[in-house]
């Protein structure tokens, strides 16, 4: 009987971290996912830089945000055909 125990506890365990980072990796075309909306500066902080920052606020993030604002938008992106794809909706 703690062997089962042991064991279940065991499995909880491993998969529990597999699935948090699996969850937290997705990342749609807005938003960002649990573990890659935040920057985390442990090497090669900048003076005064917090530890930790949320990604939309870095400068970099910025700058990539200024750059897709001056692309011309594509007729149909590969974001908006997988949306089509997953709500059943033929384009055309």
């Amino acid at each position: 009987m703690k062997k089962n125990i042991l064991l279940m506890t065991l499995t909880l365990l491993i998969a529990a971290p597999a699935f948090a980072v699996s969850f937290g990796s997705y990342k749609t075309e807005t938003d960002y996912g649990l573990i890659d909306g935040f920057k985390w500066n442990f090497f090669n902080r900048e003076e005064g830089a917090p530890l930790v920052q949320v990604k939309s606020d870095t400068k970099e993030e910025q700058q990539r945000i200024e750059k897709e604002k001056d692309k011309p938008k594509e007729v149909q992106d590969d974001v908006q055909l997988y949306r089509f794809m997953l709500d059943d909706v033929v384009a055309f």
